[in-house]
């Protein structure tokens, strides 16, 4: 299908090609909710969030200045996977234009770079992630100090993307301490490294001091809670290391596994295959207690490709390179079928299950996903007199999207995505009224939190969704029953961490709850 006697021909044809399908692909997906609660980042300029460090919402709120068209707001992601390909093809061409030329398309068409158009926190954390890995190596030549303070400079702001950065800070020392034999040098490098991260870290500790450690809570605690050992995580991380690799470049390297070593201590290209190496083995480790999501994988991905290049030639790039075709070709069938679908006959997904228990059916989700317009068009009659809010920061971020006013997250929530805590403040709504729309029915409970409250039904398409029209909110039952729960489950700081102010305690009139974990 793709014609590799001419190496540069062949780069060409596939960095534009995946440009433009890119941008396609960008068009007929619908926001998710995900980034939907991202662009809420963004219109909340801060220098920390609730789940995450601030990188995702910097790059929001600047392009948000400009516009909020979906696709342009997708527009890092399509770039960043584009700017990659064309870094693997520079970095390799010299030595070798056709396993250059193999490596770069290989990476451009894999379905997870071809397809994943969405922006999250994990699109500026690939790109500086590969920044900082692209110094390490310049380095490892003549170990030359700048080249180390800029991998440092590159890091700390994949830091401030999101914490798995710190796994790739961990590749580098491991692979100096493992692997390079050239006296103290590089060691004075990881030194440098280690300082270009330090200010990014520093307004980090400083985010968390003044905002109840979230972050750390977050992270290390809420979201690690009943992690047990089990035997189906590594099997399901086996799986998403196989999808990724594909089965034909991971049988070759797994042939080539006694050169692992030797070409990770010659240096070189090698330095990337310890890039990918390394985390890949952490992961591993950890996916005996935590199921690894694939998007962990995704800063590492870049050096598996760098590192492939490394090891095999080019009949064997060649061969992978054909079957990624294909692969790929299967992926944009599936993809662009759904899109028909969802976009013509979303009625056709009603006999599917929902394999993510996210709803009844996907059907229920599409239809959410995509009729918000109408969803908010059916309630705009209620607009002037009630307060609008969901029982779920997804259904929120996705109406806060469309309607470009805040949606307050009603109840309880979940442990994750409560950045929602930080912009409502329920003293302020006391004695008002809201309207709380839901996919469920079981909103009804939320009635006993207002002088009087009516339950109804929304159809759409087919769909029920619900809502309560509560009249006369009771703030103090509801900090009782519903925020001193929110309060002691997701912000009971541990004894040992210093605290200046955390809002929850001090809005609520809660004393800073200290907890001995």
């Amino acid at each position: 299908m793709l014609k590799t006697d001419n190496p540069d021909r062949l780069f060409a044809v596939v960095l534009v090609s995946t440009v433009v399908i890119k941008l396609i692909a960008a068009q007929l997906l619908p926001l998710t909710g995900d980034e939907a609660y991202f662009i809420v980042w963004g219109k909340h300029l801060d220098y920390g969030y609730y789940d995450h460090t601030p990188m995702v919402g910097w790059v929001l709120a600047a392009l948000l200045a400009v516009g909020d068209a979906v696709v342009w707001l997708r527009l890092p992601s399509i770039l960043i996977s584009t700017f990659i390909g064309w870094s693997i093809w520079r970095l390799l061409r010299d030595s070798n234009r056709e396993i250059a030329a193999f490596a770069a398309a290989l990476y451009l068409l894999a379905p997870v770079n071809l397809l994943g158009v969405i922006i999250t926190t994990d699109t500026p954390l690939i790109l500086f992630g590969f920044l900082s890995g692209l110094c390490f190596f310049r380095a490892q030549d003549g170990d030359r100090p700048l080249w180390y303070a800029l991998s440092g400079l590159f890091l700390g702001l994949a830091f401030f993307s999101k914490f798995f950065a710190g796994l790739l800070g961990i590749a580098y020392v491991l692979y100096v301490v493992l692997f390079v034999r050239r006296g103290p040098k590089p060691y004075l490098g990881l030194a440098l490294v280690v300082l270009g991260t330090l200010p990014f870290i520093g307004l980090n500790l400083i985010w968390n001091y003044n905002n109840c450690w979230n972050n750390y809570l977050f992270n290390l605690l809420n979201r690690t809670q009943g992690a047990a050992l089990s035997l189906k995580t590594p099997g399901k991380y086996a799986f998403w290391l196989l999808y990724l690799a594909t089965p034909p470049l991971l049988y070759y390297l797994l042939r080539e596994w006694r050169r692992f070593v030797p070409a990770m201590r010659l240096g070189g290209t090698g330095v990337f295959l310890a890039l990918f190496l390394i985390p890949i083995a952490l992961f591993a480790l950890l996916s005996g207690w935590k199921s690894i999501g694939l998007h962990w994988l995704f800063s590492f991905y870049p050096f598996l490709f760098i590192g492939a290049a490394a090891l095999l030639d080019a009949p064997r790039l060649r061969r992978t390179l054909k079957f990624m075709v294909w692969f790929s070709l299967v992926h944009g069938v599936v993809f662009v079928s759904l899109a028909i679908v969802v976009e013509y006959s979303p009625q056709l997904l009603r006999a599917l299950p929902d394999p993510f228990k996210v709803a009844e059916s996907p059907y229920k989700d599409v239809i959410y996903a995509t009729r918000n317009e109408e969803i908010l068009a059916a309630l705009d009659k209620y607009r002037d007199d009630f307060k609008l809010a969901t029982d779920s920061y997804r259904e929120s971020a996705d109406l806060y999207y469309t309607s470009r006013e805040h949606v307050m997250v009603f109840g309880g929530g979940s442990y994750h995505a409560r950045q929602d805590d930080l912009l409502t403040d329920f003293r302020e709504l006391d004695g008002g009224n809201i309207l709380i729309l839901a996919y469920f029915p079981g909103i009804e409970r939320f009635g006993e939190y207002f002088d009087s409250a009516e339950l109804k039904t929304l159809e759409m398409e087919g769909v029920q969704f619900y809502y309560v029209l509560g009249r006369g909110f009771r703030y103090e039952k509801y900090q009782r029953d519903v925020l001193d729960g929110i309060i002691r489950n997701y912000y009971s700081i541990p004894d040992f961490l210093p605290v200046s102010t955390c809002y929850m305690h001090e809005r609520y009139g809660v004393p800073a709850q200290r907890d001995g974990r």
